[in-house]
């Protein structure tokens, strides 16, 4: 059991989780069993109607085993973040990578333009793909202007955020 429980902190190393958690992960760790019956449940009932299966009995198994899975997965997630936070808590790990989060300067405006370009191609290519399944129009004009559209969207919720947050 020591080796896997190294391995696991190697691979938890090389992802780059030094951070603390968030007040989501904190929540998820301390209630596996919610999440996992949540997440279960949810999973079973939009497979069921995703295949139109609430008159079928076996579509309805099917998902529901399918929703148990997910739920058993989730829980192990969360079972497994709690034991890497109280491990992280015991050897002080989060206090470090609190005082570096500290020290840490914002992104420069490079970044911050590479990002927003990054962000707008995706958005761009999302536009692209969903346009003939929706009432959209498709062109190469059309998915760039959508895509620079839910990109300002998007910066003005940020910024509205963070201005209030003030």
């Amino acid at each position: 059991m020591r080796r896997w429980e190294k391995a696991l902190l190697a691979v938890d190393r090389v992802l780059g989780a030094g951070e603390s958690p968030s007040r989501l992960e904190v929540a998820a760790a301390r209630h596996p069993v919610r999440v996992g019956v949540t997440g279960g449940t949810a999973m079973a009932v939009l497979i069921a109607a995703v295949l139109s299966g609430f008159g079928d009995a076996v579509v309805l198994f099917q998902a529901a085993l399918t929703g148990a899975g997910f739920g058993l997965l989730a829980w192990a997630a969360c079972r497994n973040a709690r034991w890497l936070h109280a491990y992280y808590v015991r050897t002080g790990r989060y206090e470090a990578a609190q005082q570096k989060a500290v020290r840490a300067s914002s992104l420069s405006r490079r970044a911050i333009i590479l990002r927003m370009l990054g962000a707008w191609a995706v958005a761009s290519g999302m536009f692209w793909l969903i346009a003939p399944h929706q009432d959209i129009p498709r062109s190469w004009l059309w998915s760039p202007a959508f895509g620079a559209g839910l990109l300002a969207i998007s910066c003005a919720t940020t910024w509205l955020i963070q201005k209030l947050s003030r």
